[in-house]
């Protein structure tokens, strides 16, 4: 099989997992009669357990075909514990533990993915790759999630169980893919010496801010499940035309930003993506026509599309500056994995406090600021610059060495 093929096959069949498992699954904890609070944990626990595995586990594994796979038979395992755990008295509880015990192997082929892609794949076909791999994507959620969306309420008179059905079409296609990427893997055995180690090796200043941006993105996730499914009291399917628009605007668009970051840089597409995203928020708790919000969740989606792509980019070319790679990888998703996680349990912080509208407001706020937050950053290394260059210079004999000022 082409190397082409086997990247764009797993893009397909992840993102049928994420069609089939993951889009409705905060909507099913929500209707299951979860409280505000398990929402939000809902959101935040998954990220901030990958968060500890790739602080404390992920990167002491060696990148070996044994590794790669032993971490998806684990996931397997937690994805049917969570899609049968539905059928229990009391399945909230169950549904959060597994959940987190998928996070933590998740990131265990997750973390390694990039590495095996950088064994293959040039440079400078990452953007491209990238790319392709969102376009797939965002044909198959949005053609998916009108499919499960309409499947969902046509099948809603056998609730819970419409959803488990769901689930295990998921739990299907992600094995699949694994299995796929598996095969890029070296076969060689390497030794395990699990240890403590330290996190954030190879952060960096621009690493941080990603993560902070990151994290304001995450805040509105559980707000947006609660005000669609117990404010508007929206179907399935009407929650299935938010992914729909999103993905058939991202998809005319998302080639469009690809050339606007080989034109202008990625770093400004990705900064239009942040600030997009904030603005169209900021008015949110106050609409209640679906007509509106559908628009809204067009241009939020085109975004965040533009945002992972970018991202991603940013990733790959700042890890060659890295002597340590797979430290790099893993530090870069412990950052994003905990921003998401911290960002989700600030919402819900928020939301215990003042009305649902007002946590849009602060959120959006919050999210410029953080994004705002880089130019003095970049002013303080624009500084350090030109000091680190004459640090360096040899000084002459006879004239004063330099000295730092008060």
């Amino acid at each position: 099989m082409k190397l082409s093929t086997r990247i764009y096959l797993d893009a397909a069949l992840q993102n049928m997992k994420n069609v089939f498992f993951f889009t409705f699954l905060q909507v099913l904890i929500a209707r299951l009669g979860a409280t505000d609070f398990q929402i939000t944990l809902s959101t935040s626990l998954p990220p901030l357990f990958c968060a500890l595995s790739l602080a404390f586990l992920t990167r002491q594994l060696p990148v070996t075909r044994g590794v790669f796979l032993a971490g998806g038979y684990i996931r397997q395992f937690a994805f049917l514990c969570m899609a049968f755990s539905v059928l229990l008295p009391n399945p909230i509880p169950y549904l959060l533990f597994f959940w987190s015990v998928n996070a933590v192997s998740v990131m265990v082929s997750d973390a390694q993915k990039p590495a095996l892609l950088r064994r293959w794949v040039a440079p400078g076909d990452f953007p491209k790759i990238f790319s392709n791999n969102k376009i797939i994507g965002i044909v198959i959620v949005t053609l998916g999630s009108f499919a499960i969306g309409q499947y969902l309420d046509a099948y809603n008179w056998m609730f819970p169980k419409n959803y488990l059905f769901s689930m295990l079409v998921g739990c299907v296609s992600t094995f699949a893919g694994m299995s796929l990427m598996a095969e890029l893997a070296p076969r060689e055995k390497q030794p395990i010496k699990l240890t403590m180690v330290r996190p954030f090796q190879e952060c960096d200043r621009k690493m941080w801010w990603l993560g902070l941006n990151n994290a304001g993105i995450a805040m509105v996730t559980p707000l947006l499940v609660i005000y669609h499914v117990n404010v508007l009291k929206l179907s399935n399917t009407q929650i299935a035309y938010f992914v729909i628009i999103a993905g058939i605007v991202s998809t005319l668009l998302l080639p469009v930003a690809r050339m606007c970051m080989e034109r202008f840089g990625t770093m400004r597409v990705y900064a239009t993506a942040i600030i997009g995203m904030a603005l169209a928020l900021l008015p949110y708790g106050f609409i209640g026509s679906f007509w509106l919000l559908l628009v809204i969740q067009g241009w939020v989606g085109v975004c965040l599309a533009v945002n992972e792509v970018a991202s991603q980019t940013i990733m790959m070319k700042e890890a060659a500056k890295h002597r340590k790679e797979m430290v790099y990888f893993s530090d870069f998703q412990l950052v994003m994995n905990a921003g998401n996680g911290i960002g989700a349990l600030m919402s819900g912080a928020l939301l215990a406090v003042m009305p649902i509208w007002g946590c849009f407001v602060v959120i959006a706020a919050a999210r410029l600021l953080f994004f705002f937050s880089i130019r003095s950053a970049a002013s303080e290394d624009r500084q350090a610059a030109p000091a680190a260059i004459s640090a360096s210079q040899p000084v002459p004999q006879g004239a004063p060495a330099p000295t730092a000022k008060g």
